[in-house]
């Protein structure tokens, strides 16, 4: 007994050896890709950080993120963590049928915030109403909502009901829910990633096609709903699957309209001009989803090619928007003239101005950003 506690012992203190020396004499890793964020570099001394403790601290931090095989130490802890049980890792669900899901209670839900930014959309749609521009919002649910059969038992949401009951009674018909759609189409198809928190290319599909029929577009909401999707990527794995690292969790597929893959357009991306919506590039990078425009932008302007054809009864939309309308623009081509979308955390410009020079207005959220934004829809930020 004494001589194989004294071979554990010598066995873990030669582990801990090799590993330390191993982390210490490896290269420093930059960037971790699955992870998608930067790592910790080694601190430099000084009598500072000595003294203050933030080189203790950073140095822990140092230690944590340089480790040697670190991937696999991480993913070894995913999985054990999973295979006891726990469902809750890193502010994700793990839910039935190997889907992730962001958590998102009550206390990360800025109400207050949620409710300034429905007031400051109402007063944008009046302004826009006195001068014949139509404003709709398009708030769309989380994961966590949609797939609420799926979460795990006693899972902590917010009253996104209540959340949605506030937006119908301060923007009335200005608001397009699409919850009912999204619920209908999910026992056949996947409307989220399970990788990621935005919606798949069908997901997006039929927010564009609510938005065309909410639009009186009837014949091209139908049209649209039944379009092809032509596959883009088969092995997406999104902002969840780096906050669990859970390989157990199936590649997602990126989809998108056919038709717009190949579409004549012009983009206007910060003065450079493009002629496709898509940057191909990404798909061999772990931000897939950046392959729609390359990322998010103050503005990106899309000209249809529709006035060109003689097509001038087409409409101008402007969209005001997250990184969720990227891939539901490329349903929207064959209906506008010009489409045109402002982020509103980069752009800096008065959106109710830029607005007078369009027809339609539309406003394309997920609900749990829209009440992170801080918004100004109705004067300028440029100091």
């Amino acid at each position: 007994m004494k001589r194989r506690s004294l071979i554990l012992i010598s066995a873990t203190a030669a582990f801990l050896l090799v590993l330390s020396i191993g982390t210490l004499i490896k290269p420093d890793v930059d960037f971790s890709p699955d992870e998608n964020r930067y790592l910790t570099q080694k601190p430099a001394i000084s009598v500072n950080n000595l003294l203050d403790g933030s080189f203790e601290n950073t140095s822990e931090e140092y230690l944590s993120d340089q480790i040697i095989g670190r991937q696999k130490w991480v993913e070894m802890k995913s999985l054990t963590e999973a295979a006891l049980g726990i469902n809750d890792i890193n502010g994700v669900y793990l839910c039935m049928g190997g889907r992730a899901v962001e958590r998102i209670t009550e206390a990360d839900f800025d109400q207050k915030n949620y409710l300034k930014n429905l007031t400051q959309t109402a007063e944008l749609a009046d302004v826009c109403d006195e001068q014949g521009i139509s404003v709709s919002t398009m708030l769309v649910p989380t994961a966590a909502y949609v797939y609420a059969d799926r979460l795990p038992d006693n899972a902590l949401t917010f009253d996104e009901d209540e959340a949605f009951r506030q937006a119908e009674e301060i923007l009335g018909d200005g608001l397009i829910d699409i919850r009912n759609s999204l619920i209908a189409a999910k026992p056949k198809e996947e409307v989220f990633f399970k990788t990621d928190h935005h919606w798949t290319g069908r997901g997006a599909q039929i927010g564009a096609a609510e938005f065309l029929r909410s639009a009186g577009k009837i014949s091209s909401a139908e049209k649209t709903i039944s379009c092809s999707l032509e596959t883009l990527s088969s092995e997406f794995r999104g902002t969840l699957y780096s906050k669990v690292l859970l390989k157990t969790i199936e590649t997602d597929i990126i989809e998108t309209s056919a038709d717009a893959r190949n579409a004549d357009i012009k983009v206007e991306i910060e003065g450079k001009e493009y002629n496709s919506l898509y940057f191909d590039e990404y798909l061999g990078k772990k931000d897939k989803y950046a392959v729609y425009f390359g990322g998010n932008y103050a503005e990106v302007d899309i000209m249809t090619g529709a006035e060109e054809y003689g097509q001038t009864s087409k409409e101008k939309l402007l969209i005001i928007k997250d990184s969720f309308a990227n891939s539901m623009v490329p349903f929207l081509l064959d209906d506008f003239s010009e489409i045109t979308m402002v982020d509103t955390r980069f752009y800096r410009g008065d959106i109710s101005r830029l607005a007078e020079d369009y027809d339609r207005v539309l406003l394309v959220y997920s609900v749990n950003n829209f009440a992170k934004e801080k918004m100004v829809l109705t004067g300028s930020l440029l100091k």
